[in-house]
Order: C-alpha cells, then sequence, then structure tokens
C-alpha cells in the first residue's frame, strides 16, 4: 500500500478547458458546431479521476486499465450509479455515486467505497473505504473537474511507520477537451496532503463507432518524503497508460 500511495506526480494540466469559452470567435464556433453531433461514450471518468456525470438509467459501462485493472459500472437511475472495481493484485472494492445538477453546466457529484484494496498469497490484504466530493463544469464533450478525497485504511500487516492502519486524502483536478471529432485531449493532477506525493496523467482519447473509446498516455509520478529530520527521500518517473472502454446504452 505505501508504494501504490508512494508512486504520486504530475506537473500536468498546461492546457485549459472550459465547456463554454466566449472568447472564441465566430468562426470557430462554426468550425467546430459538427462536433456537437458525434456522442461522448465516456464521460464519467478522465484516465484515473472521476467527473461529477453518471450514467444514465440502465446504462452499462466497462473499463479496463493496463490490462491490470477492471471496472463495471452500472445506471441505476439517471442521476445515481453503482461500481465494481476489480484487478490482479486482489482488489475488489464497490463504489456508489449520486449526481446533483446545480445549475447549466454545473455539476455536482458525491461517491463511497469500500472493499478490498490489496489481497497477497502471503494472506494478508489490505481493507479500505471512503468518498469524494466532486465538482465538474461543462459539458460531456469539454470540462473541466475539481474534487477532494478522504480515505481509511486498515491491514492485517504493519505497512507504514509501524502501524496497521493509516488515513490519507487528496485534492484533484481533471480536464478535457474535444480536440477533434472523435478525438479527446484529457489531464489530470492529484496530490497527496499527508504524503506530499503527487500523481497524474496526460493522455489521448480516441472514440471508436459510437461506444467505445481507448485511451493512451503518460503517468507522472513523484513524492519526496521525509525519512528523518536531517534527511528526505525522492522519488519519481514516468509510467505508460493505456484504457479501453465500452459502454452500453440499454434505454
Amino acid at each position: 500500500m505505501k508504494l501504490w500511495l508512494s508512486t504520486c506526480c504530475i506537473l500536468l494540466l498546461s492546457f485549459s478547458v472550459l465547456a463554454q469559452d466566449d472568447y472564441v470567435s465566430e468562426k470557430k464556433r462554426r468550425k467546430n458546431k459538427g462536433f456537437t453531433n458525434i456522442p461522448n461514450p465516456d464521460f464519467t471518468n478522465y484516465t484515473l479521476t472521476a467527473s461529477a456525470y453518471t450514467l444514465k438509467k440502465r446504462d452499462f459501462r466497462f473499463t479496463n486499465t493496463d490490462i491490470v485493472f477492471t471496472k463495471v459500472s452500472y445506471g441505476l437511475s439517471n442521476n445515481t450509479m453503482v461500481s465494481g472495481n476489480m484487478s490482479f493484485a486482489g482488489t475488489f472494492v464497490g463504489s456508489i455515486k449520486h449526481k446533483i445538477n446545480l445549475n447549466e453546466g454545473v455539476d455536482l457529484a458525491f461517491t463511497g467505497s469500500i472493499g478490498q484494496a490489496l489481497y497477497l498469497p502471503t494472506d494478508s490484504f489490505v481493507m479500505v473505504t471512503g468518498g469524494q466530493s466532486i465538482l465538474t463544469f461543462g459539458d460531456y464533450q469539454n470540462n473541466f473537474t475539481i474534487g477532494t478525497g478522504l480515505y481509511y485504511a486498515k491491514a492485517n500487516y504493519v505497512m507504514v511507520n509501524d502501524e496497521d492502519e493509516l488515513f490519507f486524502n487528496n485534492i484533484f483536478i481533471g480536464a478535457q477537451r474535444q480536440i477533434k471529432p472523435k478525438t479527446y485531449l484529457l489531464g489530470e493532477a492529484m496530490y497527496f496532503w499527508n504524503y506530499n506525493s503527487f500523481i497524474g496523467s496526460i493522455a489521448m482519447k480516441f472514440i471508436i463507432k459510437t461506444r467505445f473509446s481507448l485511451i493512451v498516455g503518460l503517468m507522472p509520478i513523484w513524492q519526496h518524503a521525509r525519512i528523518s529530520a536531517n534527511r528526505s527521500s525522492v522519488e519519481g518517473g514516468v509510467l505508460p497508460v493505456i484504457a479501453f472502454r465500452m459502454w452500453l446504452n440499454r434505454n
């Protein structure tokens, strides 16, 4: 768990996105007008973090990231969805997200999660629970998100600083910009307060037909940890990220 939490970093979101840009010229507006006719089947998440949007009632969404992580989501109503997250590391976490429309182009969502974050062959495991508050501006095509999360993890072995439990919280931002009818630019950044760690991604999303999407990008990670009063440790790197997603509209 410590390794997962400490592999965090990013210096991204060097591009700006808002769904309604009052400074775009009329010529560019006319050129991009046809974009809205191409649906975006992948609007509930960015690469790593979530937007405030939820699936419509009875819709399904399937996600596979770097082959290791799998997620299945289902719309209970037009404003509430449930998800199950699984991985080869023994992860099985259930979550629920509810959306509240505050105004045109402004949505607020709350999430709650609970389950097993990690299971090792040595009968060691980590249980986790927590929640997020998410605020998204824009629409399915172009949007910007800010959010914060608070989590608690409990293990049956010592994880960090001779403790078998820990609290961690983060803030995050995410953005999506449609640059071609079936091509999007994505960017995210997460900062974990109590671990002085960052994780993020910058990626391209390609829409395949009307129900599939492929995300390809890079995930910079960085952490600056204090080992002792006179000594610190800096770790970082860049990892590739690839995700394939499918949306099933049952309405």
